[in-house]
């Protein structure tokens, strides 16, 4: 979950980016990651995404719902927020409402990286990031809409699966176990989906593996902070990196 590339001042820290309000934990090594650090870089700047979350011609419902069961599609309905820069529903993009979709049934608080960043303003600690929101919303887009159709009624078919899942994946984390975040991702329904892992996960690893590449000769200690999954799993992103590791942690 905390590993050094070899030969190199570059680090790699598993993150979580929401922890569950009945767990707010965070493990020991976390700190001393970012305090051994004199540099970081995280996955994106999350607020920049919300641009590319709305619909620009066909809406959302024009395209997703014939892929989504009846039942389920009025379900997602009548939770969806009536207001603010999530709603509507049917003005958003079909990969947007999958990616949105599971956090209306968690209770949640914020994750590793927006406390790092707040202390790295605080301190005046250089940090930037791994992909544009752009690359994002690109990556996302090319998941199939039947896919994002299953994944929606598997979830309104089963509201509380979203909790349990980030509660299990919480402390599996907490105790660094890897094979065990491994394990609950490959249980959750979304991750078996065909095209959900590959754009969630697969196609940035290669893309950030090729951008990191190029940061391995720097002299400054650099702790790049990714989400646990992209660290576990075929594909992920010490294998696109093809560079040895050593475990801190």
């Amino acid at each position: 979950m905390y590993l050094q590339l070899a030969g190199t001042h570059v680090r790699l820290l598993g993150s979580m980016h929401l922890f569950p309000t009945t767990s707010r934990r965070t493990p020991p090594w976390v700190a001393e990651a970012y305090d051994w650090a004199e540099a970081l870089v995280f996955e994106s700047d999350p607020p920049t995404i919300l641009p590319f979350l709305k619909a620009i011609s066909t809406p959302s419902t024009a395209r997703l719902q014939p892929f989504v069961s009846a039942d389920a599609w009025n379900q997602l309905q009548a939770f969806w927020p009536t207001e603010g820069l999530l709603a509507p529903l049917a003005g958003l993009r079909p990969w947007a409402a999958l990616i949105v979709a599971p956090t209306l049934f968690q209770q949640v608080v914020e994750g590793v990286e927006p406390r790092m960043m707040r202390s790295a303003l605080a301190q005046s600690k250089p940090y930037e990031y791994l992909e544009t929101a752009g690359e994002i919303a690109a990556a996302l887009e090319s998941i199939p809409l039947e896919a994002v159709g299953a994944a929606l009624d598997l979830l309104m078919a089963d509201r509380g699966e979203p909790q349990r899942t980030l509660e299990r994946m919480h402390a599996a984390w907490l105790d660094g176990d890897l094979e065990a975040v491994q394990q609950i991702a490959v249980e959750s329904p979304m991750f078996n989906l065909p095209g959900v892992r590959q754009a969630i996960l697969d196609r940035r690893n290669r893309a950030w593996a090729a951008r990191l590449a190029q940061r391995t000769g720097r002299p400054e200690r650099t702790l790049v902070v990714v989400g646990a999954l992209h660290l576990c799993g075929p594909g992920n992103l010490i294998e696109c990196l093809a560079h040895p590791v050593e475990e801190v942690f």
